[in-house]
Order: structure tokens, then sequence, then C-alpha cells
């Protein structure tokens, strides 16, 4: 039996995370910030997460819809990312990110996650 009680508990993380990551998405994307596409993010073991920025005011949702780009990425992975305690680049150079489609998309969300960060105060590094 292989896995067993850790794919369960691994799977069960990344569902939080991804919960967590739509939460942090739906409080950055307000109705005055749009990214002007559909990013969807895939997170394998877990779901989607997509953005849709062509409607007004912004849609965050799980339902997976074609999109501009598509980033996959760990569920886990993207939450430290969005939470500002890991590089995407650094991410992105050792392979743990993939993008596919128009990259300009996803590079005009980090921008507006700082935006949120500096406002919150949270400190996330530049």
């Amino acid at each position: 039996m292989a896995g067993g009680k850790s794919d369960i508990s691994a799977a069960s993380a990344a569902k939080r995370a991804e919960d967590e990551i739509e939460a942090i998405l739906r409080k950055v994307f307000t109705s005055d910030l749009s990214l002007g596409a559909v990013l969807k993010f895939v997170h394998p073991g877990a779901g989607v997460v997509v953005i849709d920025g062509r409607k007004v005011p912004n849609e965050v949702h799980r339902r997976d819809v074609p999109a501009d780009c598509t980033v996959h990425v760990d569920a886990l992975l993207n939450l430290s990312i969005l939470q500002g305690h890991v590089d995407q680049n650094t991410a992105f150079r050792q392979g743990k990110i993939r993008i596919v489609g128009d990259v300009s998309v996803v590079t005009r969300l980090r921008p507006l996650m700082m935006r949120q960060a500096n406002a919150a105060g949270s400190g996330a590094r530049e």
C-alpha cells in the first residue's frame, strides 16, 4: 500500500493551502484592480484557482476554465510565494513553476500583491 495516510494528509494540506490562496486573491482583487486577463493556478493534487480579470468586478473562483496564462505550481509553494515567504523568480529558476501562455499576465500579479502587502503592513519583500 503505497502512500496511505501521508498521501491523504498531503492532499489535505494542499486543499487547505488552496483555500488560503483563494482568500488572499479575493482580498487583493477588489473592484479597483484588474489583470485584464484570465490567470489560472493549477495545483497538482489539489485543483485550480482562477482570477478572471476581464470581469468587473474581478472574479476569483475554482472552476477550471481556459486562461490567458496558466501557472503550474505546488499549492503549498504558491501559498508561500503569495505570502511573500518565497521568491517567485527563484522558484521559477529552480524549475518549481511552469508557465504556459502569456507570461505578461502573471507578471502583472506581483505589483498588485505588493500593493496589498504594503497596505496590510505585512512587510513582504520586494
